[in-house]
């Protein structure tokens, strides 16, 4: 009996290698979107507002210098829905208002910069009314020796 023949064996369909080429650059332009995209996704709108000091970080930065640094409130006052807060300080003939402490406290809990905190303690009488301003606050103020340095502080 004949064996039937045996055919040889088909040739393996040629392997094509695939160049890593396309995933690579997949895979950067997965990073670079990543990179663009998430801060523009996760950013809640205060990139125009600039660098808030940290006072602005608490729910009400100028109701709490008022319960800090004037508990008894003698020499500040709140208004404009706790947007404005004006401020009265002790002078050489009017001893009504805030110490230069409770000043200094009010100064440090705005994060005043100590750059304007020294023009306002600089200012004369003769000078009139000045203002300044700070990342998320305005300032107004006029100092006189006997009077004391009064301010106007405003929220924007």
């Amino acid at each position: 009996m004949t064996q039937p023949r045996q055919l040889p064996p088909a040739p393996a369909p040629h392997a094509r290698k695939r160049s890593p080429i396309p995933w690579v650059i997949f895979a950067v332009l997965v990073v670079v979107a990543g990179i663009v995209l998430v801060p523009k996704l996760l950013d809640d709108g205060n990139a125009d507002n600039g660098t808030l000091p940290v006072a602005a970080a608490e729910q009400d930065p100028l109701l709490v210098a008022v319960q800090k640094c004037d508990p008894a409130k003698t020499g500040m006052k709140l208004s404009d829905n706790n947007r404005k807060l004006t401020v009265k300080g002790a002078g050489e003939k009017s001893s009504d208002g805030l110490s230069a402490s409770a000043l200094t406290c009010v100064f440090d809990t705005l994060q005043v910069p100590g750059a304007l905190v020294d023009r306002m303690y600089g200012t004369v009488e003769d000078d009139g009314g000045l203002q300044g301003d700070w990342p998320g606050y305005a300032v107004s103020w006029t100092n006189d020796q006997d009077e004391g340095l009064k301010l106007t502080v405003t929220r924007s």
